[in-house]
């Protein structure tokens, strides 16, 4: 399997914006739930510990996602004799700028864990990440499996144009890519609103074994409806053309 440098200057300035971004997006959700009602019986701690708990297992999640996202526009950039697959050799190219939303994760429930405190069912928390962040993919591999099927329907390209200037095609978009990606940002509002803080705090931090029961469960499923999704198309190593497409977007990236 060829490397490929996905770390580079511009992606170390992205990664910093990105982690700024996790900080303006829960000072957005605070004022969007104190604006539908309040925490209540959430405190401002609590949440923001389940936000950064919701952040770092996302961002583990987007160290590899945007593969997947990538796979209907895939599709749609190979010829007709290229079966796209999952694949490691393109699904593990690891995409650093979402190290900063891990690590702005891990500021989060740091800070929440000063103010309520560690317990030895604290320890749970690293298996509840895992299956957070393995649904999550799941789902996205999932949804990616129908861009394959009909890029027709997925894949949008957006082209600029400017006065003085030549048109600019953008890199290929996958609706079900961007819709996961929505998806993603949304998931700690419904948790916040139909349960109480016991399932994350006693009141201490550590997942309830009712959660941890609920999400493995949760991610396992997925994942088992995900392997159904691309049976026969799961392979070590991508075809020829699409090994040579996502290389190539990459490095158009860094």
């Amino acid at each position: 399997m060829r490397s490929v440098n996905t770390l580079s200057w511009r992606a170390v300035g992205g990664a910093l914006l990105a982690f700024s971004l996790s900080f303006v997006n829960l000072a957005g959700a605070l004022l969007a739930i104190s604006a539908l009602g309040g925490l209540e019986p959430w405190s401002d701690r609590q949440f923001i510990g389940l936000f950064g708990f919701v952040e770092l297992s996302i961002g583990l999640a987007y160290t590899v996602a945007p593969n997947v996202w990538r796979l209907p526009v895939a599709e749609a950039n190979t010829s007709d004799r290229t079966k796209i697959r999952v694949a490691v050799s393109t699904l593990l190219i690891p995409h650093w700028i979402a190290a900063a939303k891990l690590l702005g994760g891990v500021v989060m429930l740091t800070y929440a864990a000063i103010g309520e405190g560690l317990v030895p069912a604290s320890l749970g928390l690293p298996f509840a990440v895992a299956f957070i962040s393995g649904g999550f993919l799941a789902l996205c591999l999932m949804a990616a499996r129908l861009g394959v099927a009909r890029p027709d329907l997925d894949v949008f390209f957006i082209v600029l144009k400017r006065p003085a200037h030549e048109d600019q095609e953008l890199p290929g978009l996958s609706f079900s890519g961007v819709v996961m990606q929505a998806l993603s940002n949304l998931g700690v509002f419904p948790t916040v609103a139909l349960t109480s803080p016991a399932i994350f705090y006693r009141p201490e931090i550590g997942p309830s074994p009712v959660f941890l029961l609920v999400t493995g469960l949760a991610s396992a499923l997925f994942a088992a409806l995900a392997w159904l999704c691309w049976r026969g198309r799961i392979t070590w190593r991508a075809p020829r053309e699409q090994q040579r497409e996502a290389e190539k977007e990459l490095a158009g990236k860094t």
